[in-house]
């Protein structure tokens, strides 16, 4: 009788310890796109549902993420940098919580939620959007993507600074060619040279978001992930919008001289790089394996590249490919599964 008793405990215990499992392999795949800020996610769930939208789902991310900067440039011609960014996460931020609201799926905004909503409004969308951002007016969208892809590799790195886990010998790899890749954007060309303060503004901002990124994986799940996204756009809105103000960016601006390609950058960075790409990521994080969820990371900048030659006419060095492609080669490298070695420092 009592080893029946013991076994039927050690059943109900079961599926606590799967969850606590789960939760200690959650990560964060949000590396490359500067687009919406996405909450931490647990890793390798079964490919499961409907394949037809399972698919969808993963084509939009790619598209509508790989854009946003093709529409950051539309923006950011008639429309002031942080003012636009501000705008942008305030809208969408907002529908997010009303969607909340509406379906019943919102909740009372807790302590924690408000600390998480300032550390990842800030690193994420302050630094790590705004800066990208600002760096479309002076760098290509091609490479401004590229060198934002980086993100993975600077996630890497604060892992192990910082918690001490160690990157397997693919993801070292990885890491290499990544800062091989931004040497040789950094060689001179016929060209010109990369302008050099918007480049290292960009990587800075890449990095911010990359250490958000660890902060969100290291805080845990929300208990409530819709709210804690539209928390976080709202606060990150908020943020940027106090920047704008202080830069007196809506000193002489006028609304009515807004282009219509302008406005409608604005509308598909909130409408599709926030909304739409961020409710199919989640949906391809619930029903794909994370390698595949996370294929946005390496796939994001060959769109971006595409659209920047075809809509803008931006042309590609021959340095530049290879270094694009280096880069590439290395973050899908630390895209594969892979086990890490975990030492306490």
């Amino acid at each position: 009788m009592r080893t029946i008793t013991l076994r039927t405990q050690s059943a109900r215990l079961q599926p606590e310890r799967r969850a606590r499992l789960c939760r200690q392999r959650m990560k964060t795949i949000e590396a490359s796109a500067p687009n919406v800020a996405v909450g931490p996610v647990a890793t390798s769930p079964r490919v499961r549902g409907d394949a037809v939208r399972l698919g969808i789902a993963l084509f939009a991310v790619w598209v509508f993420w790989g854009s946003t900067f093709a529409g950051m440039r539309l923006a950011l011609g008639a429309i002031p940098v942080f003012a636009m960014v501000s705008s942008r996460f305030l809208v969408a931020g907002l529908i997010l919580w009303a969607f909340a609201a509406i379906t019943g799926k919102g909740g009372p905004i807790t302590r924690d939620d408000l600390i998480r909503a300032l550390i990842t409004g800030t690193t994420l969308l302050l630094f790590g959007n705004s800066l990208s951002t600002w760096c479309v007016q002076f760098i290509p969208t091609g490479v401004a993507s590229l060198l934002v892809s980086l993100s993975p590799v600077y996630m890497t790195f604060f892992d192990y600074v910082l918690y001490r886990n160690r990157p397997s010998l693919l993801a070292i790899v990885g890491m290499t060619l990544g800062f091989a890749g931004i040497i040789l954007f950094a060689v001179p060309k016929a060209s010109g040279h990369l302008p050099l303060l918007p480049t290292v503004v960009i990587l800075l901002g890449s990095m911010s978001w990359a250490f958000g990124s660890i902060y969100q994986r290291r805080a845990g799940a929300a208990r409530n992930l819709l709210v804690a996204t539209a928390l976080q756009m709202i606060v990150g809105g908020m943020l940027t919008g106090i920047v704008s103000l202080a830069l007196g960016e809506l000193h002489g601006f006028d609304i009515h001289a807004v282009t219509a390609s302008a406005a409608l950058g604005w509308a598909y960075l909130v409408v599709f790089g926030s909304l739409g790409g961020y409710v199919a990521y989640l949906y391809t994080m619930q029903h794909a394996p994370t390698s595949l969820g996370s294929s946005y990371a390496y796939i994001n900048p060959l769109i971006a590249v595409a659209l920047g030659i075809g809509l803008f006419h931006e042309a590609f060095a021959p340095i530049e490919a290879i270094a694009g492609v280096v880069i590439i080669v290395g973050v899908s490298l630390m895209m594969f599964p892979q086990k890490r070695n975990a030492s306490s420092s």
